[in-house]
Formats: structure tokens, sequence, C-alpha cells
């Protein structure tokens, strides 16, 4: 038979460390980072999309100041 103390101890020992107060605070913020995963996931498939998975062109100025990354 499992402990359910054994199981949670970490997760409330990572909940003091990054400071937060209970297990609901810990909910939000794990779902506010894989709100903002799912965020860069969208935008690199969109870049995919627009590039049709060709690399993206340079800007001028970028080209200016990286003379070397041809």
């Amino acid at each position: 038979m499992r402990r359910l103390g054994d199981e949670v101890a970490p997760e409330r020992r990572h909940r003091t460390e990054c400071g937060l107060a209970g297990p609901s605070e810990a909910i939000r913020e794990a779902l506010a980072m894989l709100h903002r995963k799912a965020q860069l996931v969208a935008m690199g498939r969109e870049y995919d999309d627009l590039y049709q998975s060709e690399p993206v062109p340079i800007s001028d100025v970028t080209a200016a100041l990286y003379p070397d990354n041809d």
C-alpha cells in the first residue's frame, strides 16, 4: 500500500522553494507555464506555415551586423 505523504513530500518542498503558498497556487503556475509553452509552439508552427519550412530571411540590419553568417 502506498503512503500519500511520501508521494507529496517532494511536491511540498518544491512549492516552498518556489515561494508558492499552496497547491492551488502551484496548479495556477503550472497552467500558466503550460499556456506560455503552448503559445511558443503555436508561434513556431505559424512561422513554419508562413515560410513553408524554408530558412527565415534575415533583415538588412542583421546581415550588416553579422556579415559572417551568410
